[in-house]
């Protein structure tokens, strides 16, 4: 007759050891660290469309969004490593130019009416790349997919100058600012142990700023500047923990291209939040 030993008690103190010490499922990804580069990238690209929204002229806008979007062009075949970055590159510098064409030929209301146009030419360009560019289909799922979230996310950020203008503290500056703000978080939490902090610390400082922003330019209290700074740098510090993960991400251009999608990629809750009564 055997008597059965009682399983050890779990805590989560023990939990949390087995987790850190724990082997990373994909043994080629890049570990946890800061990525200055990236963080640089935007703050710079934050700041750059913040001061261009703050001039209150859109075709200063309109020239820091397609700076981003090609910015984001030359680094993001790189992130997803494909075997075309030169067409890849090609066709999303194409979105962007062809984005910002759209913008500049409508200047009022409504300031999206091209911009579908535009995405249409990257999506035709996405769908001829492959047929010109044999290699290109060597993995063809994988390079659509990824060309086509570089298309989604530069178009998205055209979406930047559909809000309406509320003077020096319009809802780009502030959401820009906040972003700029909140990338500084990575900085310090972007650490084995720490990277689960990153995304509520983030967003936290993201509203706070956005907060703060608005109180300085405008010397009210609203409710929507938070919303913004909150899901904003929530959304941007998720994606760039996501890039972070790339190996790719070591190189300049990579952390680059990933530093300014976190911006682009903000922009549709920009567009939402302006077009509601919050603002």
């Amino acid at each position: 007759m055997t008597t059965d030993v009682p399983a050890e008690h779990e805590t989560r103190a023990s939990r949390r050891a087995l987790r850190d010490t724990a082997a990373p499922v994909d043994p080629s990804a890049a570990g946890a660290r800061p990525r200055p580069v990236m963080i640089a990238a935007t703050v710079v690209v934050a700041l750059a469309l913040a001061a261009a929204a703050g001039s209150g002229r859109r075709v200063v806008e309109i020239v820091a969004i397609v700076v981003a979007g090609l910015a984001v062009s030359a680094g993001w075949p790189r992130l997803f490593a494909s075997r075309t970055p030169a067409g890849t590159s090609v066709v999303l510098a194409v979105t962007s130019l062809a984005l910002g064409a759209a913008l500049l030929v409508q200047g009022e209301e409504p300031y999206l009416e091209h911009a579908p146009a535009a995405m249409a030419l990257g999506v035709v360009a996405m769908c001829l790349h492959p047929l010109v560019q044999a290699s290109a289909r060597e993995q063809l799922a994988q390079t659509l997919t990824a060309t086509a979230l570089g298309v989604l996310t530069i178009g998205g950020g055209s979406l930047f100058v559909s809000t309406v203008f509320l003077g020096g503290g319009g809802p780009v500056v502030v959401v820009c600012v906040a972003l700029a703000v909140a990338a500084l978080v990575d900085l310090v939490l972007e650490r084995p142990g720490r990277t689960r902090w990153m995304i509520p610390a983030a967003m936290l400082v993201g509203g706070l700023a956005a907060l703060g922003v608005h109180l300085i330019v405008s010397g009210t209290l609203d409710a929507w500047p938070a919303l913004l700074g909150v899901t904003g740098a929530g959304a941007a510090v998720a994606l760039r923990r996501a890039m972070s993960q790339q190996p790719a991400v070591a190189g300049v251009p990579a952390a680059v291209a990933a530093g300014a999608a976190s911006v682009l990629l903000v922009a549709p809750l920009v567009h939402l939040v302006a077009r509601l009564p919050l603002a």
